[in-house]
């Protein structure tokens, strides 16, 4: 099982290493890339030298299984290394010039030499698949097998403080989902690192440890393998290769839009295109069309309901009372820290339609010219990328906010209230009317 997994690993990063070799040769590529297809050749020659299988074959004596160990450690953290390279030229050009890449180079090299000395001091003996120190010099296995997992440790934590810099300033997409999981690659390099300190738990208390990787560490390669194979490939999931990626992203996006769409349908019957597929889910093949009919749809209904348009939400959202002299919602001031970062833009949008809704149900009818009542006062919905997936994530957060918001949730109740009360008023006067007359 070992076996198996180490060898899909390391044939993870030499197949993704040698793809990213390839392309650096072409005139538009980067110093990242380069620097990228180093760490993939690094670690992945590291991987298939530390295999159980290749270990055994290469065995010889102490002193050549003593210089091929210490060779695959030293690959590895010079692998550990062109990670902060990557980072560095993620984060600006200026960041990857030559003077910081060599100062990076001369710390590695120190580590290397530091690491090094360390496996010296210690003089393991190789016996079987097993690495063992003498006690008098267990500090130093020790030592030498923590610098690896804290030097690693800290290379991938440099590269995931700037991925998550880069997926967060990112508009969704293949891009911000490559990051993603170069992220997720990240996070997982770094558990798959640290269970090197088994190791050095080992070492301290037997002074003895195994050679090859174990079932553990050979599973955490794998999976960090493949999220980072498939993160630095992302530019390739398009055509038939990216169709169910995006066939997928659209039926989530149209399972998301649900609440909204019918709670706009529900009062507004009319904006469904096709009647007859309202209230059916669309295959996966079909929900890139059925998200593009659902956006239009929802934008319908928006338009629709701009006569209940609702002037004082955006007050009412501030805490403040509305134009008209009415209490605050719910008596007090919006607290925004329960809104559990949501955009505000979003919330106020989904205050807006909610209010709407309460509004044309109770047949209110608000006042203002038709350009007055395009958005509350105050409330300039964003603008938005003429694209139905920009269309789509915008929407996504207004129907979050539509459901679950505490804000949405007080303006609903505060316009339930008045139209309740302006239903009311107008019954009760429609029934004097008769008396009026008689009299």
């Amino acid at each position: 099982m070992a076996d198996l997994l180490s060898f899909v690993s390391a044939a993870f990063f030499l197949v993704f290493g040698v793809h990213r070799l390839v392309i650096t040769r072409r005139p538009w590529s980067d110093s990242a890339q380069r620097y990228v297809y180093g760490f993939a050749l690094c670690l992945g020659s590291g991987m298939l030298f530390n295999t159980p299988a290749l270990t055994e074959a290469l065995s010889s004596d102490t002193t050549f299984d003593n210089l091929v160990n210490l060779g695959i450690h030293d690959v590895k953290m010079a692998g550990f290394a062109f990670l902060v390279l990557v980072a560095y030229a993620l984060k600006s050009p200026a960041a990857a010039a030559p003077r910081a890449v060599r100062l990076q180079m001369w710390a590695a090299g120190a580590v290397l030499a530091v690491s090094t000395a360390l496996y010296l001091v210690a003089d393991p003996a190789i016996a079987g698949d097993a690495l063992t120190v003498s006690s008098g010099h267990r500090w130093a296995l020790a030592s030498y097998n923590a610098l690896f997992a804290l030097y690693g440790s800290w290379c991938l934590a440099v590269l995931a403080r700037e991925l998550a810099d880069h997926a967060g300033r990112t508009a969704p997409g293949l891009l911000r989902t490559g990051l993603r999981l170069m992220l997720l690659a990240a996070a997982v390099g770094a558990v798959w690192t640290l269970w090197a300190l088994d190791d050095v738990i080992a070492d301290l208390r037997t002074g003895s440890q195994g050679v090859a990787e174990d079932v553990v560490s050979s599973m955490l390669g794998a999976v960090t393998a493949a999220l980072a194979t498939g993160g630095a490939t992302t530019t390739l999931w398009v055509g038939p290769l990216g169709a169910p990626m995006r066939w997928l992203r659209a039926y989530r996006s149209h399972r998301a839009l649900e609440p909204l769409w019918s709670a706009l349908h529900s009062e507004l019957p009319e904006i469904a295109l096709d009647p007859s597929a309202a209230d059916r889910r669309p295959g996966l093949r079909q929900a890139e069309f059925a998200l593009y009919r659902r956006v239009i749809e929802i934008r319908d209904g928006h338009l629709a309901l701009r006569p209940y348009f609702e002037s004082g939400v955006t007050a009412w959202t501030d805490g403040r009372g509305g134009d008209d002299g009415s209490e605050r919602t719910g008596g007090d001031a919006i607290d925004w820290a329960d809104e559990r970062g949501r955009d505000r833009q979003a919330v106020l949008e989904a205050a807006t339609i909610a209010a709407a809704l309460e509004n044309k149900r109770a047949g209110r009818l608000c006042e203002g010219t038709a350009a007055e009542r395009s958005a509350p006062p105050g409330h300039t919905p964003p603008t938005v990328p003429g694209t139905v997936e920009a269309e789509a994530a915008w929407l996504r957060e207004v129907t979050a906010a539509f459901t679950s918001s505490p804000t949405v949730a007080a303006v609903r109740h505060r316009t339930r209230t008045t139209a309740e009360a302006h239903t009311a008023g107008v019954r009760a006067s429609e029934a004097r009317m008769p008396e009026a007359r008689n009299g």
